[in-house]
């Protein structure tokens, strides 16, 4: 398993670094020390798990943690001194999966790594109808054949599938949340075209003057 390791202090980065390939030596630790580097090792090369300190330079980390999740579902542990009621609502608000307060022991982090591994991995394939959905490898396949679906698309769907109901408004700020959500709005409706095209059209249920859901329950 590959992990990516922010962390800006350096001691404690090659201490918990050194602790983790001591636990599995199948481990491959990549550490980077501030926000820009971050970004760039994750645009560059494919991670499995990310451990994401919560006060860096250059690049802040609720940023981060929203860049990566739109990019990928790869599980994100924040890595904090902070404890507050509030501040761990925005950092599971922000799309991390976990958190663990310091101090900790490397042994409580890598426990935390098993666990939220084996917790992702028994959902990470899902089927509906004739359509079997890999949302950890952003694999979909209708009827044992791969369709192919834009970032833009899966990422649309995925928000969709993992909700009873969404808006567009949730699906605008989720998506395109870096630009202006109105000079959007056309862009989700050709997405959501496309999906229903490619997948199945009774698929995504229209929500009239809200949003969108999964239809299971359709009858042919």
């Amino acid at each position: 398993m590959k992990i990516l390791l922010v962390e800006d202090n350096k001691e404690i980065s090659n201490n918990i670094s050194k602790i983790l390939r001591l636990k599995n030596p199948n481990y491959e630790i990549i550490q980077v020390f501030d926000g820009e580097e971050a970004v760039k090792k994750f645009l560059l090369e494919k991670f499995d798990f990310i451990l994401l300190d919560l006060m860096l330079p250059k690049i802040d980390w609720i940023t981060l943690c929203k860049r990566f999740r739109l990019k990928s579902e790869i599980p994100i542990i924040i890595m904090t001194a902070k404890w507050q009621d509030d501040d761990k609502i925005l950092w599971l608000e922000s799309g991390a999966d976990d958190y663990i307060v310091k101090p900790f022991k490397v042994e409580e982090l890598y426990l935390r790594i098993l666990s939220l591994t084996k917790r992702l991995n028994i959902k990470k394939i899902k089927k509906i109808w004739n359509i079997e959905i890999n949302f950890s490898d952003k694999i979909i396949k209708k009827n044992w054949k791969k369709i192919e679906l834009t970032l833009k698309e899966f990422q649309i769907f995925d928000f969709i599938f993992h909700k009873e109901t969404v808006s567009r408004t949730q699906i605008l700020e989720k998506i395109w949340w870096e630009e202006n959500l109105f000079s959007n709005d056309n862009k989700l409706d050709v997405n959501i075209y496309s999906l229903r095209k490619k997948l199945w059209k009774h698929l995504i249920k229209t929500i009239k003057w809200y949003g969108y859901s999964i239809n299971k329950n359709y009858e042919k």
